[in-house]
């Protein structure tokens, strides 16, 4: 997998932010996912398909950055995770998704994208299809955290091998 797809969803991430929540997260390190466990209360995944371009990508967020977020999205302050917080963390990811096309589509790398999936509850699990390293990239923001997770799988395109990606810098 080479770095500038990763960087795709980096930059989806901080678009995002920059323009639905005003300002933007900052990255905090890379890594390779080890379990299955997710590192947040509740996470939406959504997934992508097409020629040469196939897998999934996952934000999962503490109840507090969730709930954050969806303050600033709606202007409702809550103090727990419900149906509404679901919906905004469901349509992140999928603005993010759309973002990542959007530059993989530049490229000639075409994929649908899936309706995204939200899960709710403590030490739940996010299964990637395939045996595709995840890469984990957590962020902070506004003293929040949360973390992506990229499942990409390229066929027909030049690829480094993954354990070159956590050493770089991007």
């Amino acid at each position: 997998m080479d770095v500038k797809y990763i960087n795709h969803f980096i930059s989806a991430v901080n678009n995002t932010f920059t323009t639905m929540l005003g300002s933007s997260p900052e990255r905090q390190g890379l890594s390779l996912k080890q379990h299955h466990v997710a590192q947040g209360d509740i996470s939406s995944i959504i997934g992508f398909a097409g020629k040469l371009a196939h897998g999934s990508v996952a934000l999962s967020f503490p109840q507090e950055t969730a709930l954050k977020i969806h303050a600033v999205m709606t202007g409702e302050t809550l103090d727990k995770l419900n149906k509404d917080v679901q919906d905004t963390v469901g349509e992140i990811v999928n603005i993010i998704a759309g973002g990542a096309k959007t530059e993989f589509d530049q490229e000639g790398l075409s994929f649908h994208i899936s309706i995204p999936t939200v899960v709710v509850g403590k030490d739940h699990t996010i299964i990637h299809k395939g045996s595709t390293p995840i890469v984990l990239l957590p962020f902070t923001w506004e003293g929040c955290s949360f973390v992506m997770e990229i499942s990409l799988k390229l066929e027909g395109t030049p690829r480094r091998p993954i354990r070159q990606l956590a050493g770089e810098a991007f």
